[in-house]
């Protein structure tokens, strides 16, 4: 964890993912339509979560990098999870999904989320519009499974 110049709290997890070059290729496109900021630029970052919740970036060396503005990331393997989840709704980019874990053997369906991933309390989720919207499942965080060898709640930050 680190702030930066201004204060923010800045939140880097260890290197999580390796990317294709095919993907790092499409991310920078669709970095170059957004424009940088100064966290794309301090970490070769791509922005994969712009808000209602902490601004959130996949680096091209795997990494996870939320800009917690007194959202309270801990780092957990859920968030960065989810985080991937996220990124590949809002960008479109359905590449990113396959940064997740394939689904092990011996994992489970996730009942919370009827193996999809999403939660969205039957239906009861809706913006002030009446739109109806699901969140990532807090359960199996996005994966629609889930395994007693992924342990959801470890930390994916650094040591030190």
């Amino acid at each position: 964890m680190t702030f930066d110049q201004s204060g923010r709290r800045i939140v880097v997890s260890a290197r999580l993912f390796a990317l294709s070059p095919g993907l790092i290729a499409r991310l920078r496109i669709a970095r170059e339509e957004g424009g940088p900021d100064d966290v794309t630029a301090a970490y070769d970052a791509f922005m994969l979560d712009p808000g209602l919740g902490p601004l959130t970036y996949l680096s091209s060396d795997g990494r996870i990098v939320w800009d917690d503005d007194g959202w309270g990331v801990v780092g957990t393997r859920a968030q960065a999870f989810a985080a991937i989840l996220v990124g590949t709704k809002k960008t479109g980019i359905l590449e990113l999904r396959e940064l997740l874990p394939t689904r092990e053997p011996q994992a489970t369906d996730c009942a919370k989320c009827s193996a999809t991933g999403w939660f969205d309390a039957g239906g009861q989720l809706a913006d002030l519009e009446g739109r109806p919207f699901s969140l990532v499942c807090p359960t199996c965080a996005g994966l629609g499974w889930t395994s007693p060898s992924i342990v959801l709640s470890d930390s994916v930050l650094e040591a030190g």
